[in-house]
C-alpha cells in the first residue's frame, strides 16, 4: 500500500481517537463531537433552570408541595441553541433566609443520575431541548418559606461539570406565617381604661377589707377596776400643829 494512502487512513482514524490516537472516543463522544449531529447530547458550556411552585400527588395520595422546574443547557455561551447532554445532574435546595453560603447547609439534594435522565427530557417550542424536574419539599398544608436552589451538572463525556450561573432566589407557596396583630389606638385606651377599673376596683376592696378589719368588734370587754392602796406619810411636829390650828384652817 502506498505510503500516501496509509497515511490518509492514519490521519482519518485519528478523527476517532483522543491524546494521539492512544484512547478510543465511545459513540456518544463522536457525536457530541458531530456538529450535524443535532439531536446527539453535546457538552454544554451553560446552563440555565427556571423554577415555580407546583404540587403533585403521591401513589399513597399524599399531595405534597415542591418546585417544578426546566433546565435548559447550551452549548456555548451564548446561548443560541438548547441540547441536550449525558450526565448527572444534583439540586441543592437551601434555606432562603440563610445568607452566609460558607456556613449553610442544604435543606435538601436531589440527584438525578444519567440513566435517568432521559425520563426527564422534552422538546418544547420555542425553547428546544430540555429536561423538567420536579422537588417535592413536604406536604401541601406547610407555611410558605423562602428557598435558594443550585444547580449542577457532571458531564459524562468528559471531566467537566456546569453549575448554574447564580443561585435561583424563590418561594415555596404555602400558608401564610402568623403575624402578631397590632394593637389600635382605640384598643389600648380601652384596655387601659379596663386596667384603671381593675386597679380601682381592686383598691376600694382592700380598704373596704381593711377598714372592716379595724372597725369590727367581736367582744366587748369592761375595764375592772384596781383596788386603791392607801399609803400613810408621816408629818413633823411643825406641819401637824400648823393643820390642827383654827386660824389655819379658817384662813380663805
Amino acid at each position: 500500500m502506498p505510503q500516501s494512502v496509509q497515511a490518509s487512513i492514519g490521519a482519518l482514524l485519528c478523527l476517532f481517537f483522543m491524546s494521539g490516537c492512544q484512547t478510543p472516543l465511545t459513540v456518544k463522544q463522536m457525536q457530541a463531537k458531530n456538529p450535524f449531529a443535532r439531536n446527539a447530547p453535546k457538552t454544554p458550556a451553560k446552563m440555565v433552570d427556571v423554577w415555580n411552585s407546583y404540587a403533585q400527588v403521591t401513589p399513597n395520595g399524599t399531595v405534597m408541595r415542591g418546585k417544578a422546574g426546566r433546565v435548559h443547557f447550551y452549548d456555548d455561551h451564548k446561548g443560541d441553541r438548547a441540547v441536550k447532554v449525558d450526565g448527572d445532574l444534583t439540586v441543592y435546595v437551601f434555606d432562603g433566609n440563610e445568607i452566609d453560603p460558607a456556613h449553610t447547609k442544604p435543606l435538601k439534594i436531589f440527584q438525578f443520575k444519567a440513566d435517568t435522565l432521559e425520563k426527564h427530557y422534552s422538546h418544547q417550542k420555542p425553547f428546544g431541548h430540555g429536561y423538567n424536574f420536579f422537588l417535592p419539599m413536604d406536604e401541601i398544608d406547610g407555611v410558605e418559606k423562602p428557598l435558594s436552589i443550585i444547580v449542577r451538572f457532571d458531564n459524562h463525556l468528559d471531566e467537566m461539570f456546569v453549575m448554574s450561573q447564580q443561585p435561583v432566589n424563590t418561594v415555596l407557596a404555602g400558608r401564610r406565617p402568623e403575624q402578631p396583630t397590632e394593637t389600635t389606638i382605640r384598643e389600648f385606651l380601652d384596655s387601659q381604661s379596663l386596667l384603671a377599673e381593675a386597679n380601682r376596683s381592686m383598691t376600694t376592696a382592700n380598704n373596704a377589707s381593711a377598714i372592716q378589719q379595724v372597725g369590727y368588734i367581736t367582744e366587748t370587754v369592761q375595764a375592772k377596776p384596781e383596788r386603791l392602796r392607801v399609803s400613810t406619810i408621816p408629818l413633823n411636829g411643825g406641819m401637824a400643829r400648823r393643820l390642827h390650828s383654827p386660824s389655819t384652817l379658817d384662813t380663805p
